[in-house]
């Protein structure tokens, strides 16, 4: 029992003297920061205080001690002479003598330290009992009584008895002195008497003043305390904001102006949390929206410096490293400096266009400001736009296209119907070819609407599609098998092979139809008479294709990549000639691309061409 009782004892010792280092370390900091700590400020004002309030009281008691001394012998010697009776007369040094003897008790001459001395008018001394003077030779005695304005005064025949004099002794004392039946009395009254009261009082007065300091001290350092103490833990939950740590919150123990402060502070800080973390956020979403946007973002300051570039920016100039706005401009020709577009983006669009390899890319500058409207720099943002000029001029020519197909028909049309009201019709051989020939081309412009319709409605995705189970084996030997009319009529061999066993399909059958119609009718089309077409059936993986082969012209290795554009012909007249309108792979890529499929075309010049369908066994309805 007794050792848990020492354990329980040395842990509260060594919990007591943890809490006594911590304070007196507090305290040692405290002091190191004397000169700009407030709470020591305020400790020392208090000291001053009492220093300033006990100080000047003593000085002011002892010199009303002193002069209640000094006010008491001088009323003491003359009330002594008013009351001695010897008048003024003539009178011998003697009688003096004797009359000064036995009015001791009148002069309070029985009185350690004190003494008298008869003085005659030639300076000479009849009579002393001052120890001072008696050991004295005579020349210094007479020295040091002329040191005296009162004895000085008395030998003119005046009294002047105001001042507190200092013996060679190094002994203070009051003296007096009279004229009196032809002599002079002199009378010294040392301070040695009532040294040991002044002295008492002084202790007194420097007790009271230590006691008034560690007073002062404690009620000071209490007293800053009860104001430094949360203005230090405010100090250090500011601190701690300063480090980022922004979860401080001041406990509110008082309804002063400290209390309001911490109020204030607590408010402060939720304020400030939440703005941070507004700001992170919105920082964060900023960050994330310049990191993937596709359009490039350099920042400059005034001194055209890079402050910010974003991913886009150097995967679109293809540029890394540059650190100024002129390495900028020198390497890539910017047509503006950054003089030029602090001067002209208040006047006008600063914008340009340049070349880097074979993209094209547009700059447009921009000046961002303080709060106060004032430039603090530059910010360019460089936007791509080759796929766009691309389109563009795809769309020229789609139009361009469109507008040569549609008039080379209309042309005919309407040549051929003002011939025949021009009088053919009379002429029932010629009317009738004209009539063919307009038929033709009316069927021509049909074909051609109706694929820009179809490819219109892919586009927008307006096409309604019919997804069912399906074979493709079934599918591609019906096509091959209406093809084969067309292609013995040319003397071409087409044959078709099943590879393996094929599982059946989900797809829109009418549609994968109308693109093995238009792979195969390429094929018969472009292969010259005794040549052969084969297609394979297979499957792979989890795919499913068809394959047709060729033994055809072939296509330029530098319109493959171009095959799939709409209105593209490789040989545009024999194209025309047989019919085609230059939109059926564009519409077959599409058909097969919305079923998740890929096509892909394989082509040498006068060695044939190989277009291979690949399609998903399953498939999900677009």
């Amino acid at each position: 029992m007794s050792s848990v009782w020492r354990q329980k004892a040395g842990r509260w010792l060594f919990i007591r003297l943890k809490y006594c280092f911590a304070d007196i370390e507090s305290a040692v900091k405290e002091v190191y920061m004397f000169p700009r700590s407030l709470q020591w400020r305020l400790v020392s004002f208090f000291c001053l205080i009492i220093f300033c309030l006990v100080i000047p009281i003593g000085l002011y008691l002892n010199s009303r001690i002193e002069s209640k001394y000094y006010d008491d012998f001088r009323k003491r010697i003359e009330k002594g002479f008013e009351e001695w009776s010897v008048k003024n007369g003539p009178h011998s040094a003697e009688e003096l003598k004797t009359a000064l003897e036995n009015s001791k008790d009148v002069f309070l001459l029985n009185l350690e330290n004190r003494s008298y001395t008869i003085i005659d008018k030639n300076g000479d001394i009849f009579y002393t009992n001052d120890k001072e003077l008696m050991s004295n030779p005579r020349e210094l005695a007479i020295k040091s009584l002329l040191v005296s304005d009162n004895f000085v005064q008395a030998m003119t025949g005046t009294e002047n008895n105001k001042k507190i004099l200092e013996s060679s002794s190094g002994m203070s004392f009051y003296d007096y002195a009279r004229p009196v039946g032809g002599y002079i009395i002199y009378f010294r009254y040392y301070k040695d008497d009532w040294a040991d009261i002044t002295r008492y009082f002084n202790n007194i007065i420097y007790t009271s003043l230590l006691i008034g300091f560690v007073i002062a001290f404690a009620a000071g350092y209490f007293f800053s305390r009860t104001i430094t103490y949360p203005l230090t833990k405010l100090m250090r939950k500011a601190e701690s904001i300063a480090r980022g740590d922004f979860d401080q919150e001041l406990e509110v123990r008082s309804g002063d102006e400290i209390g309001k402060l911490a109020d204030t502070f607590n408010y402060m800080a939720a304020n400030l949390k939440s703005n941070l973390i507004e700001i992170s956020s919105e920082k964060s979403k900023l960050e994330t929206i310049l990191n993937y946007m596709t359009d490039g973002i350099i920042a400059f300051n005034l001194m055209g410096e890079v402050i910010h570039t974003n991913p886009a920016s150097a995967r679109i100039l293809g540029a890394e490293g540059l650190k100024t706005f002129q390495e900028y401009r020198s390497r890539f020709g910017f047509e503006y400096s950054l003089e030029d577009v602090l001067y002209l983006q208040s006047r006008q669009t600063t914008e340009m266009n340049i070349t880097v390899g074979e993209k094209s890319i547009k700059v447009y500058f921009a000046v961002f400001t303080d709060e106060s409207k004032k430039p603090e720099g530059v910010i360019a943002v460089l936007q791509d736009i080759t796929e766009q000029q691309r389109l563009d001029n795809m769309r020229k020519e789609f139009v361009a296209n469109v507008s040569h197909e549609l008039r080379t028909p209309l042309t005919s049309i309407k040549s051929y119907s003002e011939t025949l009201l021009d009088g053919a019709l009379d002429d029932r051989e010629t009317a009738e070819h004209f009539l063919t020939v307009i038929n033709t081309e009316a069927d021509r412009m049909t074909r051609l609407i109706r694929d820009l319709l179809q490819l219109s409605r892919l586009d927008y995705q307006q096409t309604k599609w019919n997804f069912e189970k399906m074979s493709l084996v079934e599918l591609v030997k019906s096509t091959v098998e209406r093809m084969k009319i067309e292609s013995d009529s040319r003397n071409q061999t087409i044959e078709c092979f099943v590879i393996n066993e094929i599982p059946e399909i989900e797809g829109d059958y009418g549609r994968l139809e109308q693109v093995a119609f238009n792979i195969i009718g390429n094929a018969v089309k472009y292969t010259p008479e005794g040549g052969s077409i084969t297609v394979y059936i297979g499957n792979i993986y989890n795919d499913v294709y068809f394959k047709v082969a060729d033994t055809g012209i072939g296509i330029p290795e530098e319109d493959i990549e171009r095959i799939f554009e709409r209105f593209y012909r490789v040989d545009k007249a024999r194209s025309r000639e047989m019919g085609g309108t230059g939109l059926g792979l564009s519409i077959a890529k599409e058909i097969v691309e919305a079923h998740k499929g890929s096509i892909n075309i394989k082509s040498k010049i006068g060695a044939g061409t190989e277009v291979t369908v690949r399609l998903p066994v399953r498939q999900t309805t677009p």
